[in-house]
C-alpha cells in the first residue's frame, strides 16, 4: 500500500518537473518554428520562462531577422504573457493578456539595379497575399496586446544614414485566427502599413531626400567593385 502512495505521489512531481525543465524548451522550438513558417522570416527566441501553475510566461530577446540584409528587422526585448497555460498542449490556446516591452524596428534601404530596396516590402507582400503559412493547426486569440516603449531606426548604409525615432504605444483586443478573432496577419499587416507611412513622413521632415538625390551612383558601383577584389584576394591567399 505505501509503495502504491508513494508511486501516486512520485509520478505527478516527475510530470511537472518534466513539463517544467522541457516543456519550456519544446514549446519555444514549436513557436519559433511556427512563427518563422508563418511569417516566412527565421524568428529566434532567446529565452522562455512558463510558470505552468499560475499561467505567467515570458521570453526575452525575440528577433524577426532580416532576408536580403544583415541583422534584424524587429527585436522585442521583453514579452509578458497570462494564459490557461495547458491550453498550449490543446488546439485552443487561450490567451488573456500579452505585454510586448523594449521594441526595435530597422528599416533599412538601399540602391541596387537601377532602385531602391528595403527589408519591409517583402514581408508585407507575403502578409497580404498570404504566401507564408502555419506549419500548425492550433487556434489561438489573445484578448488584450498592448505594445511599449518602441523605436524605429532609419538605416542606409549606402546614403549614410542612421536615425532612430520614438514611436507611440500601441493596443489590440481579440486578435488571433480563430473564426471570431480579428485576423493577426491583417493586424501585422496594418502595422506596417502605419509604420511605412511614419517612415515617410520621417525621410520628408528629416531632408533625407536631399541625400538620395544627391547621391552618385558610380561611388556604389565602385564601393561594389572594391568588396569584389577583397574576396577575390581573400580566396587567391
Amino acid at each position: 500500500m505505501k509503495k502504491f502512495l508513494s508511486i501516486i505521489i512520485i509520478l505527478p512531481i516527475c510530470f511537472y518537473l518534466f513539463i517544467e525543465f522541457i516543456g519550456d524548451r519544446f514549446i519555444k522550438n514549436i513557436l519559433q518554428n511556427n512563427i518563422s513558417s508563418s511569417l516566412n522570416r527565421e524568428v529566434s527566441i532567446e529565452k522562455l520562462n512558463i510558470d505552468y501553475l499560475s499561467g505567467e510566461a515570458d521570453a526575452k530577446g525575440i528577433k524577426l531577422l532580416n532576408k536580403k540584409f544583415e541583422g534584424y528587422l524587429v527585436n522585442i526585448e521583453s514579452v509578458k504573457v497570462n494564459l490557461d497555460a495547458f491550453s498550449i498542449f490543446s488546439n485552443n490556446i487561450i490567451i488573456n493578456d500579452v505585454l510586448l516591452k523594449d521594441i526595435s524596428v530597422n528599416y533599412y534601404f538601399d540602391y541596387a539595379e537601377q532602385k531602391i530596396i528595403d527589408n519591409v516590402r517583402s514581408l508585407q507582400d507575403d502578409l497580404t497575399y498570404r504566401t507564408s503559412s502555419s506549419e500548425s493547426n492550433k487556434y489561438f486569440n489573445i484578448q488584450n496586446l498592448d505594445v511599449k516603449n518602441i523605436s524605429l531606426s532609419i538605416l542606409s548604409p549606402d546614403f549614410n544614414i542612421d536615425k532612430t525615432f520614438s514611436l507611440k504605444d500601441m493596443s489590440f483586443n481579440n486578435i488571433g485566427n480563430t473564426k471570431k478573432s480579428n485576423d493577426y496577419k491583417d493586424t501585422l499587416n496594418k502595422v506596417f502599413n502605419e509604420t511605412v507611412d511614419t517612415i515617410k513622413e520621417k525621410i520628408i521632415n528629416n531632408n533625407f531626400l536631399d541625400k538620395i538625390q544627391n547621391f552618385n551612383t558610380e561611388d556604389l558601383e565602385d564601393k561594389v567593385k572594391d568588396k569584389l577584389k577583397n574576396k577575390l584576394k581573400n580566396l587567391i591567399n
